[in-house]
């Protein structure tokens, strides 16, 4: 899974094995490990909320999804889920799948091999 931090917006793009975990588990959890020492967590929740969330306390920041949105997002063909914050002093949040690069030359193709096949790789050439 993937953070995505600018100004007041979060964005998880998650990976094929990572929506697998998400649906077995309800929960997807990383960590960014610092050589002082510390470590600063992220997850995605599948929750008893009514709507997406996100929370930022000690060392972790928590997007918590209603259930049966996580359920139906992760099952379909659905790219993303996003939300404001409703009281507008919280980041505004965008969970998507992460598709395969189109243009990546040169580049480590490993890193997409479990990301989601590019829609618009399968759009036959019209020109």
């Amino acid at each position: 899974m993937k953070l995505r931090i600018h100004g007041n917006s979060l964005r998880l793009r998650l990976n094929r094995t990572d929506i697998e975990i998400f649906q077995q588990t309800g929960i997807r959890e990383e960590q960014v490990r610092f050589d002082s020492g510390a470590c600063l967590i992220y997850a995605l929740e599948a929750a008893t909320v009514t709507a997406i969330e996100s929370e930022f306390s000690g060392n972790a920041i928590w997007v918590r999804v209603p259930v049966q949105m996580a359920r139906a997002w992760a099952t379909s063909d659905q790219v993303s889920l996003s939300a404001d914050s409703p009281t507008d002093n919280g980041p505004s949040v965008l969970i998507e799948k992460d598709f395969q690069c189109l243009h990546r030359e040169g580049e480590n193709e490993q890193d997409d091999a479990d990301a989601f096949p590019n829609p618009e790789a399968q759009v036959p050439n019209r020109g």
